[in-house]
């Protein structure tokens, strides 16, 4: 065997070393992270006219979180849904596209976890499952539609990671020194609710507040099953 000079130990030395780096990094990427766990699917049912889901929403974070409870304290949207030719998704986040003139309490329902605690819930929805918000009019009512079976859904729940009740105070604060028509309104919502939410653990917030954009989500792929939905047609 031929030996191996000093000046080719060092450049298999470097090889080495880059490699370990470079595979290093990859299983850094790779790994999932905690959103990636926050949520579990307890049970799905599908029936002649209606879809049970039931899940579960823990906080795997070292801190308080706050996640979205319901869209629609008014009750007639348990969750926003988009239909596409090969999946359903399911939203239950409130930092919705809009495109239609909002009405005076379209407010949504965020509930406090603490570190390793968890919540269970209930989205129920009529079949067939069509696009559906409660602040995006998708203009479809005079569209032709078909019903088509799609195997596979996308359920997302909406979660503040950062401190909401002091990114509350925050807007309210610079409603005080910037005033506009939004932070005044979300001045009148938020200052009984913030007092509040120190002791239910519930606070709630109006669509129109700006910091809607800072709400991050956490999905889950559901696959294997059957479910009825509405798609519009081309004419």
């Amino acid at each position: 065997m031929k030996n191996i000079n000093h000046n080719n130990k060092k450049t298999i030395c470097v090889i080495l070393f880059a490699c370990s780096v470079l595979l290093n990094g990859c299983r850094q990427r790779s790994h999932p992270s905690k959103a990636f766990h926050m949520i579990k699917v307890q049970n799905i049912e599908v029936t002649e006219k209606t879809l049970t889901l039931d899940y579960q929403v823990s906080n795997p974070f070292a801190h308080d979180i706050w996640i979205c409870e319901d869209i629609d304290i008014n009750g007639r949207y348990d969750a926003e849904t988009r239909v596409n030719a090969e999946t359903v998704r399911i939203k239950l986040c409130f930092n919705l596209e809009c495109n239609i003139l909002l009405e005076e309490g379209i407010m949504a329902k965020y509930l406090r976890l603490s570190p390793g605690e968890s919540h269970s819930g209930r989205i129920l929805l009529n079949l067939p499952i069509a696009n559906a918000s409660p602040v995006y009019d998708f203009h479809e009512d005079r569209k032709i539609h078909k019903q088509v079976v799609l195997q596979s859904v996308v359920f997302e729940v909406g979660y503040f990671e950062e401190d909401l009740l002091n990114m509350l105070s925050d807007s309210i604060e610079k409603g005080k020194r910037e005033p506009t028509n939004e932070e005044l309104y979300v001045e009148a919502l938020m200052l009984e609710e913030i007092q509040q939410a120190h002791s239910h653990n519930t606070v709630y917030l109006p669509h129109l507040w700006s910091g809607l954009r800072m709400e991050k989500s956490a999905k889950v792929i559901i696959t294997d099953v059957n479910i009825p939905c509405s798609i519009v047609v081309d004419e």
